[in-house]
């Protein structure tokens, strides 16, 4: 029962057969039998809504066609027939109360232009009702197409979230396991801890993997021990500086983001005790400002560090609606990332 009532729209055709009779009682200057005229418009409509609802469907594609098959029109013809006959058989069941005599001049039975007149009342009727259902329906479809491109949209930004995230992961890996075997031949001790910090690290990304956003509060407390483990091969060949309020640690970022940032900062600078990496993280102007000194090994930046930024705004872009801001003097290299 629900799926047909679903089907057919019969609320919206119950609610028009209620409006209907309502507006032509409040229209007719001098009313007589009020209620045998509202519950005769009141069936009309409802069955003619019924019976349009049945035979013609515009949420059908193939009713928007250019080339619609000739059978759509067939339906149209057949409403029209179908709307005539109830019309005259219910009036004529209700004759008493002067319903179809009420709309012709004249003996109806035999005068042609009653006939006419009453055959037009009924097309001109049932057609306003087939265009508020055309109406409906176009509203309906628009509403789901809608809802549909909501939802794909929704999930192809899931799949390029997904996409994006994974171009971090195996890139932090790799450089991660470069350090340790690096550690392992150089300091044992020191490997130790760094294989300790690298399971925190671990940790917090396992922890962290499904979420698109963290605090700003998690993100720095994971960058430092990703801090931690560069200290440990690097040295004083890096310096590392975050000065953030309080009040800012509870927006959110997408997750990974400081990490990757920091990442291509000391992959593409060269380091060294006597001229080292200078790194900054403070807030400006409603952006978490990342900066850093240029080291460049080769004077320019090589295509694997434009990807990392990329990456990142890409993900700002389908998370926050909003692209980070890269800045990039002789001196330094800025990216201003939105706090939202």
């Amino acid at each position: 029962m629900k799926n047909f009532i679903s089907k057919y729209d019969l609320r919206k055709g119950f609610l028009l057969s209620i409006a209907f009779p309502t507006i032509f009682l409040a229209l007719d200057s001098n009313p007589s039998n009020i209620f045998s005229h509202f519950i005769f418009s009141f069936v009309i409509t409802f069955t003619f809504w019924i019976v349009n609802a049945v035979l013609i469907d515009f949420k059908n594609p193939e009713s928007r066609s250019a080339k619609i098959n000739p059978a759509f029109y067939g339906r149209f013809a057949a409403s029209f027939i179908l709307a005539t006959i109830i019309y005259i058989s219910l009036g004529l069941s209700l004759q008493h109360s002067g319903i179809i005599l009420s709309i012709s001049r004249g003996n109806w039975g035999k005068s042609f232009s009653s006939w006419f007149y009453l055959c037009m009342k009924i097309i001109l009727f049932n057609s306003l009702i087939i265009l508020l259902k055309y109406l409906f329906d176009i509203n309906a479809e628009k509403r789901k197409i809608e809802l549909e491109n909501e939802v794909l949209k929704r999930e192809n930004l899931n799949a390029s979230y997904e996409s994006l995230k994974q171009q971090v992961n195996p890139h932090f890996l790799f450089n991660c396991l470069n350090t340790l075997a690096f550690l392992t031949k150089r300091n044992p001790d020191q490997a130790i801890d760094f294989i300790s910090e690298l399971s925190s690290v671990y940790r917090y990304m396992l922890v962290h993997q499904d979420k698109k956003n963290v605090t700003l509060r998690d993100e720095i407390k994971f960058l430092k021990s990703y801090l931690y483990l560069l200290k440990i091969r690097f040295g004083e060949a890096i310096i590392t500086e975050i000065t953030l309020p309080e009040e800012l640690l509870n927006y959110s970022m997408p997750s990974n983001t400081l990490q990757l940032l920091i990442e291509n900062a000391v992959k593409h600078n060269a380091l060294s005790i006597q001229k080292p990496l200078s790194i900054s993280i403070y807030a400006e102007n409603n952006y978490l400002t990342v900066q850093n000194n240029l080291r460049s090994k080769n004077g320019q930046l090589p295509s694997s560090h434009l990807v990392g930024l990329n990456n990142i705004s890409n993900r700002y872009l389908l998370l926050k609606g909003k692209d980070i801001i890269i800045k990039k003097t002789d001196e330094q290299f800025i990216v201003l990332l939105p706090i939202m």
